[in-house]
Formats: structure tokens, sequence, C-alpha cells
């Protein structure tokens, strides 16, 4: 979405995975757009559905019943957040109400508020389009799912592409002018002016409708379910953005909502509801997005979340040139690795690199390496495919598993040419 707001993407119908009538002609499901489920009888197996269009509710029976009810977008209690020209960015509506409101109005300076992962690629889509544009993050740096030394790069790039960023800094409230509309963010910080605010602080399971019906809550308040996506109360499942799932790398239940995990463990669920006997395996929270000219990317665990698991972490942070010097294109990339010190298992893995550099290729494969349980001194030896064209012949990852395997043993080198630490 954000890049259907820079104009990327032209048409925001190309956003829409699968219509009704598509659903409908080719797998002949009966999709019901405009109607609410509103509450759930589950000892009579059926649901209370209400028509939006005309009001009229009526129940539903089913066997089997999947509740995919996803996440909102999460709304401070804070005035002025009615303002028109106040936003936040979970649905498709939302994009087009702010693409509609940027060409209406045509607003010369927004606040973004959250520096995660929609917040950085709203920043980059406000400057792509010419908007000065100002960053407000209440932790102490930007992009808090990685660690600072990471993610110090990140901000540097913002800084330097006109991004004000104000971290550790706290949202107040939204300021309006006399036609109720935005002037201004107040913040811990001061007044930030702007024409535009958008509010990128995170979702919440939306998760009522199944509490009514008497299922438990897990991690994050989101719907508790098991490996085989199965909830407290026979014949309900849940998938996607509102149910837990299981951190496979510490064992515990954690709920890390990304479109990719729904999506599989929607197709799990979907088999489990028809007869089979599918367990999901968890997730290890590999994720990357595209910040302006940089790839900022992890997966497994941060430095701080391996310590707080009762992990004993050591680490490795390298840069180095995706290319050999003598081919031209590639680029820089900044790889931290996490490993336990005790037995070598690599934990987790973080990225920031240009564009060229084709870091999202190498965390890849770092995400590989530790979702398989591969230790340091394993990785080293991993066989990766090389060509000038591609890669360095000894690719940025084994470079940081022969760093970390040498600091593990007490041995670190000492002829890097990079810098490291």
């Amino acid at each position: 979405m954000p890049y259907y707001i820079s104009g990327v993407t032209a048409d925001h119908n190309s956003l829409i995975a699968r219509t009704p009538e598509e659903f409908r002609a080719k797998n002949s499901i009966d999709v019901r757009t405009r109607h609410r489920v509103t509450g759930i009888d589950a000892d009579a197996r059926r649901v209370m559905v209400a028509d939006l269009e005309d009001g009229r509710e009526s129940w539903m029976e089913y066997t089997v019943l999947l509740l995919a009810t996803g996440a909102s977008a999460f709304v401070p209690p804070v005035d002025g957040i009615g303002l028109e020209g106040c936003f936040t960015l979970r649905k498709l509506a939302d994009s087009i109400a702010i693409k509609e409101f940027m060409k209406r109005r045509k607003p010369a300076r927004a606040v973004v508020v959250g520096a995660g992962p929609v917040g950085l690629e709203m920043c980059e889509s406000f400057r792509s389009v010419g908007l000065e544009v100002s960053l407000v993050e209440m932790a102490d740096q930007v992009m808090p799912l990685i660690d600072a030394d990471m993610a110090s790069a990140v901000q540097e790039k913002l800084e330097a592409e006109g991004v004000k960023c104000f971290t550790g800094t706290r949202l107040e409230g939204i300021v309006g002018d006399t036609d109720a509309a935005v002037r201004a963010v107040a913040t811990s910080s001061g007044e930030l002016e702007c024409d535009l605010a958008l509010i990128g602080i995170g979702v919440r399971p939306v998760t009522d409708v199944a509490q009514q019906a008497g299922v438990e809550l897990g991690a994050g308040g989101a719907i508790r379910v098991d490996a085989r996506m199965r909830t407290n109360v026979p014949g309900i499942f849940a998938a996607g953005d509102c149910a837990t799932t299981t951190n496979y790398i510490t064992g515990e239940e954690t709920w890390i909502p990304l479109g990719s995990t729904s999506r599989k463990q929607g197709r799990l669920a979907a088999d489990n509801m028809f007869g089979a006997d599918l367990a999901f395996p968890g997730v290890q929270g590999t994720s990357v997005v595209r910040c302006l000219d940089l790839t900022v990317g992890r997966t497994g665990l941060s430095e701080s979340e391996a310590g707080g698991a009762g992990f004993e972490p050591e680490t490795v942070r390298m840069e180095a040139e995706s290319l050999h010097e003598y081919f031209p294109g590639g680029g820089l990339i900044r790889v931290k690795l996490v490993a336990d010190r005790p037995s070598g298992r690599l934990l987790g893995a973080q990225v920031v690199g240009d564009l060229a550099s084709t870091a999202e290729k190498r965390l890849d494969i770092l995400a590989m390496a530790v979702g398989s349980g591969m230790t340091a001194d394993d990785l080293q030896y991993a066989d990766l495919a090389y060509a000038p064209p591609y890669s360095t012949a000894i690719d940025v990852p084994i470079i940081a598993a022969n760093l970390l395997t040498g600091k593990l043993q007490g041995k670190p080198c000492s002829c890097n040419p990079f810098g490291l630490d």
C-alpha cells in the first residue's frame, strides 16, 4: 500500500489478490462481503451474521469454523486522532483515502509516528513525492525490531535523505486548525508542524467475537491455537494475524503478525479442517523492509532477545561489499550474527544493505541456517553458488560465520579489513 500511495503501483485494484467473483467462479466459494459475524453459538455450531446493507441478522450453521479476523491498526488514546489528515494504514481503504487526500489537499509536510516497517516504508513513500517528513519513535532508535548497533545505519540513511528523526519521543496528541484539519503533531519534543499525520505504531489482534464464544487468548492478546491451528473450543480453528504461533528457537508461544505466516497458517488450517493432521512448525520472525535505498531485515532472535530468552549470546558485526571490486555493481552489506556461546548454535541475524547488494538474498540464507539449527561452524562451510556477478568467492554469510566461529573459539580474526566487532 505505501507503493500505491507513492505511485509505484498505479492502480489499487492490482493490490487485490482475488475478488469475490473469482472465488465463486474458480473455487465455488460463496463470499459474502458487507456481512459481519456478531456472535458465535459454539454449542449449536452456528454464527450470527448481520447483513450490513439491510441490517437483517440470521444464523448460519457450520461444521468447522475458521476465525481469520486479522488485526487492526492500534489507535492511541490521544486527542485529535479524528482530525482530517490524520491516518492509519492497515486496510486498502486507508491507502485510497491517503492518496485521495494528498491529491485534494496537496500537503507539503508529513509526520510519521512509529519507526517500524510501516513507518519506514511511509517515510520513503512521502519523500518520493516531495513531502518534508518527520519521523517520531518512542524507543531510543528507529526500527526497534533490530539491535541499536544495526539501526544506527538506518537512521543515518533517513537523515541523509532529509527525514528528521525524533527518537525517544512520545506522541501526545494531534493538533488541529480552525477547519478541524491537522496542523501539527504534539510530542514530548514539542510540536511538529504538518499537513498530514500517519500513525503507524503497531496492530492489535481482532478477537472480540472469539472471546464471546469462550475462545482462549494467548501471547499478544491473540487467539491461542495449537500446532494444528485448533482453539480450545471444539470445531473452531484460527489462523493469521489474529492467532498465536510458536517461536521455534525458544519454543515459546508468540504473536508475530506477518502476511507470509498468515498464508501458511491458513493453508494448513484448511487442510486440517478437511481431515488432515498437519502441524505448523512455528516461525522465527523473518522480515524485511525497504527503506529508501536500504534493505533492512532480521531473522531469529536479536542480541537482546537472546539474552532475555536465557541464552548466552555471542555476536559478530561486519561490513563487506557484495561483489569483488573488479566487478561493477553490488553494494555494501552490514551483517550481525547472534549465536549461543556454549553450543555455537545460530540464534539470529540482521542485515542492513544497499539495494544493489541483494542483502535480502543473504538474509534468506541466514534464515535457513538459523531455522535448521546450524552452528556458526556449520555455516562457514555452506556450499553457496559463486560467480563474480553474484557474490565474492566467499560470500558474506560465510565470512560472518568464519568470524563468529573464531570469536566463539577465542581466536578473533586479526586480518579483517572491514573493522568488525
